[in-house]
């Protein structure tokens, strides 16, 4: 029997050739994307939520040396015939206005500084100390990716005996994308401000006790700290 011998044309080997080139270079992308993916996302998503809080704060400072912000703008003690706190009441009036005026002025913030793209050198993003700030720089824009929101809520904090500490305070949520060439990553963004604080003080009392300590022998834990009778 004679050997089969098989032909395959010259158009036939140069089309085999580029197949396995352009299998091999599809298995180095996907190889290499899995590994960069990783680090590109961690990276982006650092600087879109230090880019982020970084134009909120500017922008709430504007807010509020433009409006001259302050504890007794914003909130009323009523106090007894002792002069004791009795109530507190919010001006809601002012307190929306400067949700809608912070709202306003961080959305624009955020469309100014995406126009200032961050740099960061490839090789940071390869990792590594002997790679770190080497090579060309890889562009990141920050762009808001949607709405942002508001709210003010108050905070109460004991400040010492009898005394509490009572904070306004702003948080503010933001959704923004990293946009890097062929890669995205969106983020959300969570900023608390504290907008005005007073320290609310009540009648010291004449004695208090102290309990340090665990639970397992109360008792013998507590410190009575007893008020003198007054002299005669």
């Amino acid at each position: 029997m004679q050997p089969i011998t098989i032909r395959i044309s010259r158009k036939r080997r140069r089309a085999l050739k580029l197949l396995m080139v352009g299998m091999l270079l599809a298995g180095l992308a996907f190889f290499t994307d899995s590994r960069l993916r990783p680090l590109v996302t961690t990276i982006s998503t650092y600087q879109a939520q230090l880019a982020a809080t970084r134009s909120i704060n500017y922008a709430v400072l504007q807010v509020l040396d433009q409006q001259d912000i302050d504890y007794d703008s914003m909130i009323t003690l009523s106090r007894d015939q002792e002069g004791e706190v009795s109530s507190i009441s919010t001006n809601m009036v002012a307190i929306n206005r400067l949700k809608a005026q912070v709202e306003t002025q961080v959305s624009s913030q955020l469309l100014v500084d995406a126009d200032h793209p961050i740099l960061i050198p490839i090789g940071t993003v390869f990792g590594g100390q002997f790679f770190a700030g080497r090579g060309p720089n890889m562009e990141f824009q920050i762009l808001p990716a949607g709405y942002v929101t508001t709210e003010i809520y108050n905070s109460f904090r004991s400040a010492g005996i009898n005394q509490t500490l009572h904070q306004i305070m702003l948080s503010i949520r933001a959704t923004v994308s990293a946009v890097a060439p062929v890669y995205t990553v969106t983020t959300n963004v969570n900023t608390n401000i504290c907008i005005a604080e007073t320290v609310i003080v009540g009648r010291v009392p004449e004695a208090f006790t102290d309990i340090n300590g665990d639970r397992s022998d109360t008792i013998g834990l507590y410190n009575d700290y007893v008020a003198e009778p007054p002299r005669t």
